[in-house]
């Protein structure tokens, strides 16, 4: 095959992966397409194709491609997986503290490295995005820290370790050998009262030097624990592009006394029933008994309810939960980006609520920025679901507390992104909302075309909603428009049609 044919086939694999991504293909087209990038794949050799491949793969196969993905690269025996979940990775890295690094996938966001940069040290998280993308971060974080070893550099390392074991087991059984001839000709002299104590003691001494020398050579697994804990609360300073996990210490709350002087709940069921699933209790802090009685619930038959919300329950009054309030959150990263809601049940007030709340996101590099008050009742047949659940939260959850300058979230699937009305619009940041139209069931984009290009990716957005039976029509909203300069401003275009609907 000549070097034509290949680019041939390499644009007619980049035009089939583009359909595949945009979804927008019917069955019948999906699967044709799948087929022929299959075909083109065994008409050709592997490594002139492997990023096409990689891409491909992704797409069907996310964990098999990041673990071959993995697989490829200098730093395989540092690897501690790929991941769905953020605290099931940050258990498996940081079971290890000297160094390591992960992979988290999201089917939305796509993918995150979690790295640490140094022993004890808290992970770096690269932004969210392909695989190359990321491992890239990754080779920019290990050229500034130079944190990880190469495979080459750890199996020559294990190498040393293990001929040192060897040697200092050699040496042992030598000076054993030694101790024991002289021991035999002293006591050839001996008498025979003193022969038992003699011996004893040599024997003593013995074991000790042969304890002491072995255990020098081997890995301190108690040091590893303790680090590994104490390497939470390290705080660095935060590489460009890179979001650090900050978990110091939680401060002494009223929470906590409370929790210290509470008596321990006993039986605490291992599963709850949430309407018609059955959720597993997790505890976050059982082993320490001073911290509250927190668990996390899971639901086994729902796996992607996780992607959208944390179900946490307190067990303080656990066979009243249902009458006390649900408490929902929305949480976000250190950059701004929205990550999923959070419900709290059991809390038996707001107070109560918010500092467990803190103290859940104390361990992530997450944070609340909004906190609502409603009853399962109302909430129980509308979580499982990110549309329901948004519907609910938006319009039947009360508002108890969010922060200054708070703008709310709406998951990305609801918004009709084709802009209507042509305008140039003022340069976005994370911060930048989009302005909506709610028109007969649909959400449609008036502003807001720069700040979905800036990071397509999210799973929701800042935005402002405007609906068409508040008396707004494309027409107003266009002669609005056409009365600012060039470019549009998104606040100032919401705040002077909220003027011309109130005049």
């Amino acid at each position: 095959m000549n070097v034509i044919e290949k680019a041939k086939l390499i644009k007619e694999l980049h035009q089939l992966l583009d359909g595949l991504e945009q979804r927008s293909l019917s069955f019948y087209e999906i699967a044709r397409s799948k087929a022929r990038i299959k075909e083109i794949f065994t008409l050709c050799d592997e490594p002139i194709f492997r990023k096409q491949i990689l891409k491909f793969k992704s797409q069907t196969e996310p964990k098999k491609a990041a673990l071959d993905f993995a697989a490829q690269t200098l730093f395989q025996l540092s690897f501690r997986g790929v991941f769905q979940q953020e605290h099931v990775l940050e258990k498996a890295l940081y079971q290890y503290p000297e160094s390591g690094w992960a992979i988290l996938y999201h089917p939305q966001q796509g993918w995150q490295i979690w790295l640490i940069p140094a022993a004890n040290c808290n992970a770096l998280i690269s932004e969210w995005g392909n695989l190359e993308d990321t491992y890239h971060w990754m080779l920019q974080q290990q050229q500034r820290y130079h944190c990880l070893k190469t495979d080459h550099e750890l199996k020559q390392i294990q190498s040393l370790v293990a001929q040192q074991i060897t040697n200092a087991l050699t040496e042992t059984e030598t000076e054993t050998e030694t101790e024991t001839e002289t021991e035999t000709e002293t006591n050839l002299t001996a008498p025979d009262d003193e022969l038992q104590t003699l011996t004893s003691n040599q024997e003593s001494s013995s074991n000790k030097l042969s304890i002491a020398e072995v255990d020098a050579s081997k890995p301190d697994h108690t040091a590893i624990h303790k680090s590994t804990q104490q390497g939470k609360a390290v705080t660095q300073q935060q590489p460009v592009g890179a979001v650090l996990i900050a978990a110091s210490p939680l401060p002494q709350t009223d929470t906590q006394n409370t929790a210290a002087q509470r008596p321990a709940i006993k039986n605490v069921p291992e599963t709850l029933k949430l309407n018609q699933y059955v959720a597993h209790l997790h505890s976050l802090y059982s082993e320490d008994p001073s911290l509250p009685q927190l668990y996390r619930l899971d639901i086994p038959h729902l796996p992607e309810l996780d992607q959208h919300i944390d179900l946490l329950l307190y067990a303080a009054d656990i066979a009243n939960w249902q009458h006390h309030p649900v408490y929902l959150a929305e949480q976000i990263n250190q950059q701004g980006h929205f990550i999923k809601y959070l419900a709290l049940l059991g809390a038996e007030s707001q107070t109560p609520a918010m500092r467990l709340t803190e103290l859940f996101n104390t361990p992530y590099p997450h944070s609340v920025t909004a906190i609502k008050q409603i009853y399962w009742s109302d909430l129980a047949d509308h979580f499982t679901d990110i549309e329901s659940l948004f519907e609910t939260y938006t319009h039947r959850a009360t508002d108890i507390w969010h922060a200054e300058h708070y703008i709310p979230f709406i998951p990305a699937q609801l918004i009709q992104t084709q802009k209507i009305i042509q305008f140039k619009e003022k340069a976005a940041d994370i911060h930048t909302p989009l302005l909506l139209l709610k028109e007969r069931q649909k959400i449609r984009l008036i502003h807001g075309q720069k700040r979905l290009t800036l990071s397509p990716t999210e799973s929701a957005y800042p935005y402002f909603l405007l609906e068409r039976h508040h008396g707004i029509s494309w027409q107003m909203i266009q002669m609005i428009i056409a009365q600012f300069k060039s470019p549009v401003d998104c606040q100032e275009l919401y705040k002077e049609i909220q003027k011309h609907i109130s005049d």
